[in-house]
Parts: structure tokens; sequence; C-alpha cells
């Protein structure tokens, strides 16, 4: 492969009106040496919170955060900050970002659940309680602050659909520790850069250095599936991917993942 190619496309059907995610070009690639992993601290809440409303769809906003619910933007940033706030000190849940050394400028951010942490989505708002991460107290929150956090969120577009996502992850890993990608995003003018491989491939070797590699688990919108299936991940739901390890692909999910497209057409 030449220095200015690219990674050949994975070709799954695009989703009407959408277009995938394409790999890099190696010639827009910024140099592995000029980026460098942090972990994120409790004073990258704010960054985080601006970092998900400028980087994600704006229809996904338009469903969990709806209009009739919407406050100005500064308070939706301050109450984003205040939920993802106990997260950032919690050693099971490993906040990183992407660092352009010449600059020093944050180029992008990922969110991964360690092996060792719940099968609980720690942006559901049931996270706090006792039976989950146990934030609430930990964070001396009254009920009604966490009223306050909460009153511009759908909780049938973001709590309950991300419980029901909880549950298609337990019916594929079960038991079995495992890394999850529960966010990632590239700032716009850095986009296209190599970023998000960066930010992907550092849980990647963590798992993959455990002989079997530890399982990987994610939710991807439509447009990037084809991304992720290059660094072995595989579908086995409507949003869901799995990574069992280098070229080891579980044959119940792939037999899963064949019936479902097939009962889709596709």
């Amino acid at each position: 492969m030449s220095s200015h190619s690219k990674a050949t496309l994975v070709q799954i059907p695009e989703p009407s009106g959408q277009q995938q995610t394409l790999p890099t070009e190696s010639s827009a690639r910024i140099p592995d040496e000029e980026l460098r992993i942090e972990f994120c601290t409790p004073a990258d809440a704010e960054r985080i919170a601006e970092g998900n409303y400028l980087t994600f769809p704006s229809t996904f906003f338009d469903r969990v955060e709806p209009l009739s619910l919407r406050p100005p933007h500064a308070i939706r940033i301050a109450r984003l900050a205040k939920r993802i706030l106990p997260s950032l000190s919690d050693p099971r849940i490993k906040w990183i970002k992407a660092i352009h050394t010449p600059s020093s400028a944050v180029l992008g951010i990922a969110c991964w659940t360690a092996p060792n942490a719940p099968l609980h989505l720690h942006l559901r708002r049931d996270a706090i309680a006792p039976h989950a991460f146990d934030w609430q107290a930990k964070m001396g929150w009254s009920d009604d602050q966490v009223d306050d956090m909460w009153s511009s969120v759908s909780h049938v577009e973001w709590n309950v659909r991300s419980e029901q996502n909880d549950a298609v992850r337990r019916s594929v890993v079960g038991d079995v520790p495992h890394w999850h990608l529960a966010s990632l995003f590239t700032w716009p003018r850095w986009q296209g850069r190599g970023v998000g491989k960066k930010l992907l491939m550092w849980a990647i070797e963590q798992a993959d250095e455990n002989v079997p590699s530890t399982p990987m688990f994610l939710e991807s919108a439509p447009t990037a599936r084809a991304v992720y299936m290059h660094f072995g991940f595989v579908e086995c739901g409507k949003v869901a991917m799995v990574r069992w390890g280098p070229g080891d692909v579980s044959d119940k999910v792939e037999r899963e993942r064949r019936k479902r497209l097939e009962e889709e057409g596709r």
C-alpha cells in the first residue's frame, strides 16, 4: 500500500440519505509521534460536554433533549458536565483524550468502561444508584439536584434506550469482563486525521495483551460500522458490535448476525 493510499472500505449497505465514514487517507493522518493519549480529569467535564454537543448530530439531541425541555445552551452544557463529573474520578471509567503534541490541543475524547465495571452504562440516570456506581451518595447530591440535572433529557429516549442497549450487551457478553466504548468523538477541525483510530487502539492494545483477548463492545451509528469492522468488530444487533479478539469471531454471534441480515433482506 502506498503512503498516500487508504484502507479498503468494508462494503455494507448505506442507510438512506447517509454516507459511510471513510478510512483515513494516509496523507491526511497526523504522524503518530504528534499524538499522545492522556487520561481526562474532572477539569475536563465541561470540555467533554461541549464536545458532545458540537460533534454529535442535531437529530440525536432533538430526540434525547427535545426542544420542549431544552434550556439555554450554557445550561445544557453545565448539566451534562455535572452528570459526567463523577465518572471522571472513578477508576472503572477510563475517559481518555488525544492531544496534539506540537500544539497541546485536545483533538478528541473517548470513554471506555473497564472490564471490572458493572454492566451498566454510567451515563444512565440510575447509574448513580447504590446497585450501580453509587455516585449520588459519593457526590452528596440531593434528589432535587439530580432531578434538575436530568430535567432537559427525555427519559424514554435516553434512559430507556440505554437500558435496552445494556440488555443487548448482556445477551452478547453475559458475565464476561469486557471493554465498553461509551463515547468517542473528534473535534470537527481534526476529523479524518486518524484521531479516532488512536482513541480506539488505546483500548484494543490493552484488550489484546491478554490471552485470550478481552472482549470489546460498542454501539455504533450506521455510518460508522464499516470503520469498526476494520478493527475486528462484528454486528450483533441493530446498533451493537462486538470484538472477541484479533481474527476471532464468536460462532454464535456470527450466526445471529447473518440471520438478522437475512431477515432484513441484506
